[in-house]
């Protein structure tokens, strides 16, 4: 997989370059946009309604993602040249932060339009990993979210790794096959998407596919996260704890328990609204 998508020099402008990493970003956000219509035609909402709640979930997930990786990744780049920070389709995005966004965005969106959020994420669940799933091969192209060496068949080296704003695969790693995590991740979330389609059609209550991504996704996360050695996004009680909780598996706690809140919650009332079975 090629680092660079398009790249060419034009006089006068000099280097015009358009990465794999932002054809995939930009490819697996329109995806899931399209998908989500037609969640929403399908469900009996008003498609045009929930594109517009897409595109404010869109932008803010962008400022999301982008935050993240400033506070969390590489803070000293964005320091030393605050306008880099305008430049993401160089790289550098942070998922949870991207979440986080785009949650606050839907959340305002929904107020703003007067839908209610639990349905809204509901139908959203499902595309937001089919976007991921086309995201996270878009880290394959550019060599960051890199995991630990390995010496499994299926290790990939990385002599194409290339210095976005996260950095790269460190010198003394090239050339050593390493666990190929951006793939994990990106069948992981293609197959939550089918995970999520499926329980979409039986789901009986508001919340059901919410409370399955957060729980679903929260745990796989914190599951491939073991694999990874891209370790720029720290630890959590590093003092105390060493390198044993990262800032992704933190986040994930709040997110599993939010899910089986969501889960528990629905299911009891739905029980509670069944009639009664005569005697």
């Amino acid at each position: 997989m090629n680092t660079w998508l398009v790249k060419w020099h034009v006089p006068i402008l000099g280097d015009i370059a358009i990465s794999t990493y932002f054809a995939c970003l930009v490819l697996g956000l329109v995806l899931a946009l399209h998908v989500c219509v037609r969640e929403a035609k399908r469900s009996g909402e008003d498609p045009l309604l929930f594109f517009r709640l897409g595109l404010i979930g869109i932008g803010c997930g962008l400022i999301g993602g982008r935050l993240g990786h400033v506070l969390l990744a590489r803070p000293d780049i964005y320091l030393e040249n605050p306008v880099r920070v305008l430049e993401f389709w160089r790289g550098g995005m942070v998922f949870y932060g991207g979440a986080i966004g785009g949650a606050i965005g839907v959340l305002l969106a929904c107020r703003r339009y007067k839908v209610n959020l639990l349905r809204a994420c509901d139908i959203c669940a499902a595309p937001l990993m089919l976007g991921l799933a086309l995201g996270r091969l878009g880290c394959l192209s550019a060599g960051c979210c890199f995991g630990r060496p390995i010496d499994w068949p299926w290790g990939i080296e990385w002599p194409w790794a290339v210095t976005f704003l996260s950095g790269q695969v460190p010198s003394p790693l090239r050339g050593i096959p390493l666990h190929p995590t951006q793939a994990y991740a990106a069948f992981n979330a293609l197959a939550l998407f089918v995970l999520l389609i499926e329980v979409r059609r039986r789901q009986r209550y508001a919340g059901q596919v919410t409370g399955v991504l957060l729980v679903a996704y929260g745990l796989s996360r914190s599951i491939i996260e073991l694999f990874r050695l891209d370790l720029e996004r720290g630890f959590v009680f590093e003092q105390w704890l060493g390198q044993v909780l990262s800032t992704s598996q933190a986040v994930s706690i709040p997110m599993v328990l939010a899910g089986i809140v969501l889960l528990v919650r629905g299911s009891r009332t739905h029980d509670s609204d069944r009639p009664s079975s005569p005697n």
